[in-house]
């Protein structure tokens, strides 16, 4: 069963944003040793957490894994990349394009392909600033980690056995919210859905749906939607929604 939720490509552009994808850390003998439900301190929660997302971005860069990322603007498809990832020497995510499915038609004559143009940098920037406060919300500092759970109403995940909820508000910028639905057990991540506004007309609202690799003792980011809510002339609103689905994931050879 799902939580009850608050409710939501350039190469470069889908390289970082496959960055996000990969919720970084836990291991199954971390989380053993110190169950999150047997500590009442939240500065205790907060660092096995942490260790949790640290350790767990170590286990994964021995694997390699495909992505579908699908992006809509205002409930229109504009295409669907399938990509191969990997993290590479340094550390960082790789990805290869396999395919490209491009919805939108190009536009003939000098005048309406540069508006073409131009309407896609548009969406490529709203893409990259999506991009990087997911990576702020999902890749929480430490001591970021601390004031969330400092700050988050504790609360049975209603749906699933042994998982905490916790919410807070005004974590990293005045205004957000973040919710976090946890296994007591293990520390690993079930579903986490952030809020941010960036000014008075803009705003993006991301929810990441977690899986477990149990055999493993790790855990992926197996769907996330982001959506960029932009207040328009009249009241009207004008969004653009990413979904990236990742999957096939197999150990290096």
């Amino acid at each position: 069963m799902h939580p009850t939720q608050p409710s939501w490509l350039s190469r470069s552009t889908l390289s970082g944003l496959a960055i996000f994808v990969l919720l970084a850390s836990g291991s199954r003998e971390a989380a053993a040793q110190a169950p999150i439900s047997t500590s009442k301190d939240p500065a205790q929660w907060a660092l096995i957490y942490s260790e949790v997302l640290h350790k767990n971005r170590e286990l994964l860069k021995d694997y390699s894994w495909q992505y579908r990322v699908e992006v809509q603007e205002n409930a229109r498809l504009l295409y669907i990349d399938h990509l191969d990832a990997r993290y590479g020497a340094d550390g960082r995510i790789e990805t290869i394009r396999l395919s490209q499915d491009l919805q939108i038609k190009p536009r003939q004559g000098p005048l309406l392909k540069a508006g073409q143009e131009a309407r896609l940098r548009e969406v490529e920037a709203k893409i990259e600033t999506l991009k990087r406060r997911i990576g702020d919300y999902v890749y929480m500092t430490r001591g970021q980690v601390v004031d969330f759970f400092d700050k988050a109403r504790k609360t049975e995940a209603i749906g699933y056995d042994n998982a905490l909820r916790l919410d807070a508000e005004d974590v990293l910028t005045k205004g957000d919210s973040i919710t976090i639905f946890g296994d007591k057990s293990t520390a690993f991540p079930i579903f986490l859905a952030f809020t941010v506004p960036l000014d008075e007309q803009t705003g993006i609202r991301c929810e990441v749906h977690f899986r477990h690799l149990r055999q493993l003792g790790a855990f992926y980011a197996a769907k996330v939607s982001g959506r960029f809510v932009e207040l328009g002339r009249g009241g009207g609103t004008k969004a653009l929604v990413i979904d990236v689905e990742s999957f096939d994931y197999v150990a290096k050879p």
